[in-house]
């Protein structure tokens, strides 16, 4: 195990424990102490019946360890979790820290979910995309299970006051594929950041394209030609192929004819509207028959 000196520098990219960012915390801390050989004394209860060097070599580890982590705590965060016990040992103190902040306990459930409904996107697309990121992942380390779809449409719903992104949110909503990923909704909504910083710096870069080419961004589309199915596609069985079973194709009506049926429902449904009801005749009303009166005038001249 390592004892080497702390990298002030790697240190300073962890952020601080503050109690609502645990997730991103938890990652970031990980990868450090895994990096220095110390995510086993966090994680693991002291050897047994082992030579004293080891013991030595172990409690050095779980002192380098437990620096490590209280540097990164908030000042009323380290107040809570550190005491005499915890201060000791490494893997007393990472057990607290997850058990404090991470454990499946309504009140941590809560805390995190209530953040997710109050992230709301400010008009600042990067800045929206940051906090999603964060919040899904404070989601999973407090194991709260959202189906995909349903978060999809939540990430959706929160852009739909921006009438300039209402075309790409369209676009995700109709695609299937794409709609029941999440972090693929985040990587599409990245790609238009990275479009309006590059506009911003100058850059031609046409962002109808873009908006046109999110429905099937990393998926290739195989079609049938030639009478035959091609085993690669995946839209339809082969025996529902139209090239291969050309009886089971829909027979096509003629446009003229779709324009026909458009105008008779059309006229219909104008007639059902403009049509007034009959009405009673009043007392005081004279209803003439048009064909006798027509003779009526005929004899008079």
């Amino acid at each position: 195990m390592a004892n080497r000196l702390i990298d002030t520098k790697d240190i300073n990219n962890i952020p601080l424990l503050d109690g609502t960012n645990f997730g991103h915390w938890h990652m970031r801390m990980k990868i450090h102490l895994r990096s220095r050989d110390l995510i086993d004394v966090c994680k693991k209860y002291p050897p047994v019946d082992v030579s004293a060097t080891a013991t030595t070599k172990w409690s050095k580890a779980s002192y380098e360890a437990i620096n490590l982590i209280t540097t990164r705590l908030l000042e009323r965060v380290f107040q809570e979790l550190v005491n005499t016990i915890t201060f000791e040992k490494a893997n007393l103190l990472w057990a607290k820290i997850e058990d404090q902040y991470a454990s499946k306990r309504a009140v941590n459930r809560g805390y995190v979910w209530m953040d997710w409904q109050r992230c709301f996107y400010n008009g600042k697309l990067q800045n929206y995309i940051d906090t999603c990121r964060k919040l899904m992942m404070e989601l999973d380390a407090v194991s709260i299970i959202v189906p995909a779809q349903l978060l999809s449409y939540s990430l959706l719903w929160k852009l739909g006051g921006d009438e300039s992104l209402h075309q790409f949110v369209k676009n995700i909503t109709l695609n299937k594929d794409i709609i029941e990923k999440p972090k693929q909704i985040l990587t599409c909504l990245q790609d238009l950041a990275n479009l309006s910083n590059g506009e911003k710096k100058g850059q031609t870069v046409s962002p109808t394209a873009l908006l046109s080419n999110i429905e099937e961004p990393h998926k290739i589309v195989y079609y049938c030609i030639k009478g035959k199915h091609n085993i690669k596609c995946t839209m339809h069985r082969k025996e529902d192929c139209w090239s291969e079973n050309r009886h089971r194709r829909p027979q096509r009506r003629e446009k003229k004819q779709q324009h026909f049926d458009a105008m008779a429902h059309l006229t219909i449904a104008q007639a059902l509207i403009t049509t007034p009801e009959p009405q009673q005749p009043k007392e005081d009303q004279l209803i003439l028959d048009c064909g006798a009166t027509h003779h009526m005038f005929n004899s008079l001249k």
